[in-house]
């Protein structure tokens, strides 16, 4: 089993573990799971803290990458009308107010719904509740749990955040990353952006 742990004060780090378990679940690996509020969680509740080194037994890893996780952008392309695609960016980026400057174009691929990742977190850093993570879910996605799903963000370190969480807390089936996100979807003049 694999717990991953990390910060949790800011949306920025908060989306970095969810992003190293679909890494990892991409590698082969498949008992993972998230320390929910990460060490300051843990800190807070004076749960005990090491500073000694773990040294790791030497062992063979045999696990077989999973590729159906990631698409790559002509994937995407051939899925128009049949996925849907959830932007994980915060409302500002997907409607075309701003946009990051690596990002060549403003406004989002056309079609996407918006569900941020950073409306998946309390203010203390842990996941919100399930029920509440569900009403999120089924507004942006709906109920029907086998259809298609694509996610992605900016540059492809938040859009796992929602992959873990409709996948791992929620039992949607068929979720996809597309990790070129909209970085790489804007450097293609022939494809099209809604503002």
């Amino acid at each position: 089993m694999v717990v991953i742990v990390c910060k949790t004060h800011h949306c920025f780090y908060q989306v970095m573990a969810p992003r190293v378990l679909c890494n990892l679940h991409y590698a082969g690996l498949k008992n993972l799971s998230i320390l929910d509020g990460g060490q300051e969680k843990w800190v807070r509740e004076g749960r005990p803290l090491s500073t000694e080194p773990v040294k790791s037994e030497k062992t063979t890893y045999r696990g077989a990458l999973n590729k159906e996780l990631h698409v790559e952008k002509n994937y995407v392309v051939s899925r128009f009308g049949k996925a849907t695609f959830v932007d994980v960016r915060e409302p500002v980026l997907f409607t075309g107010t701003r946009k990051q400057d690596f990002v060549e174009k403003a406004g989002h691929i056309p079609g996407a719904v918006n569900l941020p990742a950073s409306a998946a977190y309390m203010k203390q850093g842990t996941f919100k509740k399930k029920e509440d993570l569900e009403i999120l879910a089924v507004t942006a996605v709906g109920k029907d749990k086998s259809k298609e799903i694509i996610t992605y963000c900016d540059a492809g370190k938040c859009c796992p955040t929602w992959a873990f969480i409709l996948t791992r807390v929620l039992g949607y089936k068929n979720v996809k990353l597309y990790y070129g996100s909209f970085e790489e979807w804007t450097k293609d003049s022939s494809l099209p952006v809604s503002p």
